[in-house]
């Protein structure tokens, strides 16, 4: 067990942003921090190409092909979108939301829970600098997203995704590799299955990536080495607002693991 007094690197090499001079800089400053997580943690999302689930089969019939579409860290308007292109196409998806943009988006969560998607948890602000500190910072921060899908949805939540994956480069590097492993056992314990993702749709890599490209990168990714479709496939994309291009690819990367055969389902 990792001291949870130990100082945390990622905050000691950034902390001064967090020095507050005057009003303005102050909101200016914890802007850029968040700025600069969000591109660590989409950064180092390229790391995880794989799913991790310690204690749920997500495919009992290895003869059906089955993929997960997931999209973490809205809600948003963009999410707003998929819904229609989800229920366009007759299909569904898991969302993995987050909480910093919330209020005025609540009603998509409503209405992709309504309409037969999955809500899980990705923590409630996805900031590297609170919630991988401690465990206890984490739990902290889980029960309070927990609580929100509970109130918005009705049910108990038992889904959940780590920003940045379970094996990302920044807390294994920060906190040790055992870190994610342990609340992962807690989380297991508690009923809450954790998944992270095997075929990447390279969305996290910037805004504004051409929607062609995110198309070829899924169909590249959903084959292992030897070629043989991944069974299952669990599709990683991203809902938050800045991912328009996400949007445009949804009908073609849909369209294209139809023809493949896939059938489309949630986690659970």
């Amino acid at each position: 067990m990792y001291n949870t007094n130990e100082k945390f690197k990622f905050n000691k090499i950034f902390n001064f942003n967090l020095v507050n001079k005057s009003k303005t800089t102050h909101k200016y400053r914890i802007y850029s921090l968040k700025k600069l997580t969000i591109f660590l943690s989409s950064f180092f999302i390229m790391i995880n190409i794989f799913y991790y689930n310690l204690n749920c089969e997500v495919n009992s019939n290895p003869t059906e092909k089955i993929v997960y579409l997931t999209f973490d860290d809205g809600p948003s308007k963009n999410t707003e979108l998929i819904l229609d292109i989800l229920k366009d196409n007759d299909v569904h998806a898991t969302f993995f939301i987050i909480s910093p943009y919330i209020e005025p988006h609540i009603k998509f969560v409503e209405r992709a829970y309504k309409e037969g998607n999955a809500i899980g948890n990705h923590t409630a602000d996805h900031e590297f600098q609170h919630i991988y500190t401690s465990e206890e910072a984490f739990f902290n921060n889980f029960e309070k997203q927990q609580k929100f899908i509970k109130e918005t949805t009705g049910s108990d939540c038992t889904i959940f995704r780590f920003p940045g994956g379970s094996h990302n480069t920044i807390v294994a590097n920060s906190r040790g590799k055992d870190f994610t492993k342990n609340i992962t056992k807690k989380l297991s314990e508690q009923g809450i299955n954790v998944y992270d993702w095997n075929v990447d749709s390279g969305d996290a890599k910037g805004n504004n990536i051409p929607a062609e490209t995110l198309i070829q990168n899924v169909a590249k990714n959903i084959k292992d080495k030897e070629g043989n479709y991944k069974n299952p496939a669990i599709i990683l994309m991203h809902d938050c607002m800045t991912k328009t291009t996400t949007v445009e690819a949804l009908p073609g990367i849909i369209k294209l693991l139809k023809n493949e055969g896939y059938t489309f389902r949630t986690l659970k």
